[in-house]
């Protein structure tokens, strides 16, 4: 297999002997320079090209960087571009962002940020690039997963917490919303995790009955019960020494959840209606969306078992906690359902994309690919616009969100805790933007933003 390549563009040899040397320490990569933009299209629709990072003083300026970033995205290549300057500028930041950026960076003051970066967006590479993954998952439905470098764009330090983990064999529990990229991020821990050639099982404890939940998390023998013409193994054991992932692990009932305590203790289930146990092997990564302590504290999870889940969490911010992930995000999406189904929509309006800013995404990443979908399926043009967008996008003004009286409160209470979580991590981190910016789960663009809007800049 060829070497995966990161392509630069840059006619800067400062820059170049930088960015060099930061390549030099990661073996993954080779490095190969191009000194015009249209030369790198060229060597991205024939290569291996996993990352392109671009000078912008070469490239000419945003308006030719914007131009470039929408010409290797017509290249239909899944690399995301890296957009380096002398100095960081923070409309230039916004622009570019917008435009498909994965992101914006000052070289070399900030190298080692250059280096994260870089790690955290030829993840998925990395593990493609390692023996195949075999999933229990629809093979559909795998295809329309977003990559983890998407989904976690702008969370760099979960990426290095991540990589820590993921070869070992704690128990995790994932937090956050629905549709922040639970499912997402546990596929990624076990592709990279020395088990990435055996079974990674999806069970939604949410969507199994009362009456199945056993038979389906331990298995069950034939004639246990009426219906029960064969052997069946559990989803616990079927998962043989490779990953299985509770997803809502909360909605087991207590039951089913003393049962999960004991398998999890013993390493051992017994299936319905056998005498002998047998062996558990898999590694446990398990989710909910719900604060499992307040679950806990009114008697509808055991306490037990959320210590024996809770020995690493990892939590998932809200998309409307990541404005600037939204544009990448949103080109993303329609870039692979354009190409699945041949259409010639290639890009948003501006306005949309400010529009799409200022939404909450109560649905997170899966309702923002829904919008993108139904979105690119009814635009008639090149160019998707507002009145592609569904009804209550369509309401939104850029940059300011329409408050109601009887919801003003509320809006007021919201942003009354953001404040004050913003101050807490600035206290915490000295005042130190980039570091406050990644404890709160988003850029320090956005943070920079949010600054802004509240005053405290």
């Amino acid at each position: 297999m060829r070497q995966p390549v990161a392509l630069l563009v840059c006619r800067c040899t400062r820059i170049a002997e930088a960015v060099r040397e930061v390549l030099g320490t990661l073996d993954h990569l080779q490095l190969e320079v191009c000194l015009e933009g249209e030369d790198a299209c060229r060597e991205i629709k024939r290569k291996e090209v996993v990352l392109v990072l671009a000078h912008l003083g070469s490239l000419g300026g945003v308006a030719e960087a914007t131009k470039f970033l929408w010409a290797v995205a017509a290249t239909r290549r899944a690399c995301p571009t890296l957009v380096l300057a002398e100095q960081y500028h923070e409309q230039h930041a916004a622009a570019l962002l917008r435009a498909g950026a994965a992101d914006f960076l000052a070289v070399p003051p900030e190298l080692e940020k250059l280096a994260q970066h870089i790690n955290a967006l030829t993840l998925r590479m990395q593990f493609l690039a390692g023996e195949p993954t075999t999933s229990a998952s629809d093979p559909a439905d795998a295809q329309d997963t977003p990559s983890p470098d998407l989904i976690t764009a702008g969370m760099g330090e979960l990426i290095n917490q991540v990589r820590r983990v993921a070869p070992q064999d704690t128990t995790l529990l994932l937090t956050g919303e629905t549709g922040t990229g639970k499912t997402v991020v546990a596929r990624l821990i076990h592709d990279l995790s020395p088990r990435r050639a055996l079974p990674f099982i999806v069970v939604d404890c949410a969507t199994l009955s009362s009456g199945v939940v056993e038979s389906e998390l331990f298995g069950h023998v034939k004639g246990a019960f009426t219906g029960a013409d064969r052997d069946r193994p559990g989803k616990l054991t079927a998962a043989g020494a490779g990953t299985i992932f509770l997803d809502e692990v909360n909605a087991l009932p207590l039951t089913m959840q003393a049962k999960l305590l004991r398998a999890m203790g013993e390493r051992r289930v017994e299936p319905v209606g056998a005498v002998q146990s047998l062996a558990v092997r898999a590694r446990v990564i398990a989710a909910s969306n719900i604060c499992l302590e307040n679950e806990v504290a009114d008697g509808r999870f055991r306490a037990d078992l959320f210590y024996r889940l809770n020995v690493v969490r990892f939590h998932m911010p809200p998309l409307r906690g990541r404005p600037l992930a939204i544009a990448p995000l949103a080109h993303r999406f329609l870039l692979d359902y354009a190409k699945r189904n041949r259409l010639t929509v290639r890009d948003f309006r501006p306005e949309v994309l400010e529009v799409m800013e200022c939404y909450d995404w109560p649905g997170n990443i899966r309702e923002l690919r829904n919008v993108v979908e139904r979105a690119a399926a009814l635009c008639e043009w090149g160019e998707i616009g507002l009145d592609d967008l569904p009804t209550p996008l369509q309401g939104l003004i850029p940059h300011a969100r329409p408050v109601s009286k009887a919801s003003a409160p509320l809006h007021r209470s919201r942003e009354e805790a953001e404040i004050s979580q913003i101050k807490g991590a600035l206290q915490k981190h000295g005042n130190n933007r980039l570091r406050a910016a990644e404890e709160l789960g988003i850029s320090r663009m956005g943070l920079y933003k949010k600054l802004h809007k509240y005053g405290l800049i």
